[in-house]
């Protein structure tokens, strides 16, 4: 079966309106393609490989991570905190807060974030790379300018551009003091879809942000593992395997086809950039599974097809 074939299968079954793809190695592109719709309601709108997706956490790796490194030395503090316990997801800070409904986000984060005792567990925390982002004076000028990366895109792109949820219907169920804010309540379309990233940061916020085709996702993680230490698991001896600001594989559904010393990253919009040194390959699929409603679904094991297919590339 082809990628096209297989990511058309999982439209019809509803998994997501639409996706774009590419796959290639440090050389270049070698595929890309695209199937289904950008948007699906209220009107429909075909998904191509120039379409713009929302890339959620993929921010993380591939802007928030490599200012990070050419900016602060790994033991550089921000509020208590070393740069590599942040980029490590170390801290011990809970995964999330909405802390758009809070007064002083940085003394919510500060006060009501810890879970556990840093350094004695991995935590995937959003936190973490809004206080990196916190730190970054001018990051989305430095985002522009170093990385090329397109935040806060302008209206004039919004017909290129996946919709996502309707509503921040997701966020509002997790968290009684989100419900009480005046949360977004109609189509997610052209702004982030992370309310903490739409409201704190006015678009970005390190966390989430990043607004790209499957090809420039592509093209930022080659320039992107050209120009940073190359990645390995800072965390052998904790619960799960991350390295600076990437995710290490650990032979789940999504990465058992892969070889050892795979990483990458995903997001919640339904993406995710993955990388196998090893073979040379780098693998992008951007998916808007949340559009029009974030629910629960088998992200995982699709992201492993996609990778087995990708392979054949």
């Amino acid at each position: 079966m082809t990628i096209a074939g297989y990511l058309q299968r999982e439209i019809e079954l509803g998994t997501f309106p639409g996706a774009s793809w590419a796959v290639g190695s440090s050389r270049g592109i070698d595929q890309t393609g695209a199937v289904g719709h950008a948007v699906a309601v209220p009107l429909r709108i075909p998904a191509t490989v120039d379409t713009i997706y929302d890339c959620a956490s993929i921010t993380k790796p591939l802007v928030t991570t490599t200012l990070a490194l050419e900016l602060f030395p790994l033991d550089h503090i921000i509020h208590g905190y070393a740069v590599r316990e942040l980029l490590t997801h170390t801290t011990g800070l809970r995964p999330w807060l909405p802390l758009y409904a809070f007064d002083d986000p940085l003394r919510a984060i500060l006060d009501e974030g810890p879970e556990c005792e840093r350094g004695t567990r991995v935590i995937y925390s959003d936190l973490n790379f809004i206080l990196l982002w916190m730190a970054i004076d001018n990051f989305d000028e430095l985002a522009r300018s170093r990385l090329d990366a397109r935040l806060k895109p302008p209206a004039s792109l919004k017909p290129r551009i996946a919709a996502t949820e309707w509503g921040q219907r997701w966020e509002r169920n997790m968290d009684p003091r989100a419900a009480r804010c005046p949360l977004r309540s109609g189509l997610i379309w052209g702004e982030t879809h992370d309310g903490n990233s739409h409201h704190l940061g006015n678009g970005c916020a390190g966390n989430a942000g990043l607004f790209a085709t499957a090809s420039e996702v592509f093209e930022m993680t080659r320039s992107v593992l050209a120009r940073t230490p190359p990645v390995k698991n800072e965390t052998s001896h904790l619960n799960d395997a991350r390295g600076l600001g990437w995710q290490m594989g650990t032979g789940s559904a999504m990465t058992e086809m892969l070889s050892p010393g795979n990483f990458g990253h995903t997001g919640f919009t339904g993406t995710s950039v993955w990388i196998d040194p090893q073979r040379d390959k780098i693998m992008v699929l951007l998916t808007n599974r949340v559009h029009p409603i974030a629910a629960p679904n088998a992200m995982l094991r699709i992201r492993g097809e996609f990778h087995r297919l990708a392979l054949l590339v």
